[in-house]
């Protein structure tokens, strides 16, 4: 992503920040007095505060992140960075978007505590990092000297131990979207790109042998997963829907009307039910766009309903109750079998 368009993914700052690490030896400490811009990250790791060229205040704790993962990398060589932290440094979607730090170990290892870095008028405070203990290390890579959790291995050990199964599903979702770029006007490359990127996966954790740790979870979840959700509120609907054990079901179903081409999110083509996520970002950010976006919507549900489609709009209220949704699209589905 270019900087000047108003983000910086991971990756560039990890570049920026790694040329401006001062690794000082332990006799050298008082040389630090002739870079007054250096601020300590760690041990003798020190960040050049002068060398972090396009960065403002709003990177700061990812710069601080990118740093603590540098110091890792120089001080612990054994370990590989794991889970959200390296799907972090890969520059794909992560949850949280900025994670705390997760590492492997083939050993044994103590915690890990890294000081409070301050920056300026910024303080970060200090994190205890618990390496975790793995018989083999995941599959890993080095990127700009770190040892990075490739990101298949990284999505599949999401997939294994996340405790939040439905944040899990989502993610692996929007990840999906990304890496086959998805795209409606394309769909059957779309659906072939699909297909390769959970081979991916399932490659990756048929590596990890039958006795690893949530080896179900996670096959459940690549196989339900889908590269069609196009925002984490479809992904959400998906879940509810797969969870609940109903089949069938479909995203992106394309529907030509009077000349008009739709795309349902999310649809039980048999039934022609069709579930539309209204999330508040797609329709816009002033009076007059929702205002057009409410009546393009209008018209058309209009026209779906026209062509003989019963259409439930679901919000992130409405993923509050999924009980509750999922009874409503069971009773919709059976109005129309009968």
């Amino acid at each position: 992503m270019d900087p000047n368009h108003g983000g910086i993914e991971a990756p560039f700052i990890l570049g920026i920040v790694e040329r401006a690490i001062l690794r000082v030896p332990r006799s050298s400490h008082h040389g630090l007095t002739k870079v007054p811009t250096a601020t300590r990250i760690a041990g003798r790791t020190y960040l050049d505060l002068a060398r972090l060229e396009n960065i403002d205040a709003r990177q700061l704790p990812e710069v601080v992140l990118a740093a603590r993962l540098c110091h890792l990398a120089h001080t612990h060589r054994a370990m590989v960075i794991i889970g959200q932290c390296a799907l972090w440094a890969h520059g794909d979607p992560s949850d949280p978007p900025l994670p705390p730090i997760t590492v492997a170990s083939s050993s044994p290892s103590a915690p890990i505590r890294l000081p409070a870095v301050t920056v300026g008028t910024h303080r970060f405070p200090s994190v205890t990092i618990k390496p975790r203990h793995v018989c083999r290390l995941p599959s890993a890579e080095n990127v700009g000297d770190l040892f990075l959790e490739t990101p298949q291995s990284a999505q599949v050990t999401i997939a294994r131990t996340s405790p939040n199964p439905r944040s899990a599903f989502v993610q692996l979702c929007m990840i999906g979207h990304e890496f086959t770029h998805f795209d409606n006007f394309h769909l059957t490359n779309s659906r072939l790109n699909e297909k390769y990127w959970k081979t991916l996966l399932r490659a990756q954790l048929a590596g990890l042998g039958k006795s690893a740790r949530g080896r179900a979870q996670a096959r459940w979840m690549i196989t339900h997963a889908d590269a069609g959700c196009a925002s984490p509120g479809e992904a959400r609907v998906l879940y509810e829907l797969r969870a609940a054990g109903l089949t069938g079901i479909r995203t992106q179903v394309e529907v030509h009307t009077r000349g008009r081409r739709y795309f349902i999110d999310c649809a039980f083509p048999a039934e022609k039910v069709g579930i539309e996520f209204d999330g508040r970002a797609k329709y816009g950010d002033d009076a007059r766009s929702i205002h057009s976006s409410l009546a393009r919507e209008r018209e058309r549900q209009r026209r779906l309903e026209a062509e003989g489609w019963h259409i439930i709009r679901v919000g992130w209220h409405d993923l509050d109750h999924p009980g509750e949704l999922i009874a409503q699209i069971r009773a919709a589905l059976a109005a129309r079998v009968g």
